[in-house]
């Protein structure tokens, strides 16, 4: 009889940790917040070309990815319900 319970032990053993990618996301959005007030500290007077970036041209942005994003994994869905 196999015990189950080393099995399970052993392949969770070999597992890397991975990093959650909600995480990385918060991390890259936090970095990128940095560097525009860094950036708008140094360099006050030429930062003109920022305008465009408002909270209602990023709720925009962010609506369009999301759209997006749903589409792409609408479609990848619907292709893998047909193929089985």
């Amino acid at each position: 009889m196999v015990n189950f319970k080393n099995i399970s032990n052993r392949s969770h053993e070999n597992k890397e940790p991975r990093k959650c990618q909600n995480c990385m996301i918060i991390r890259i959005f936090l970095l990128s917040v940095l560097f525009i007030v860094l950036l708008g500290l140094i360099k006050s007077d030429k930062l003109h070309h920022l305008q465009v970036v408002t909270p209602t041209n990023a709720a925009i942005f962010i609506i369009i990815i999301g759209i997006v994003m749903f589409l792409v994994k609408l479609t990848k869905h619907l292709l893998e319900k047909n193929q089985n």
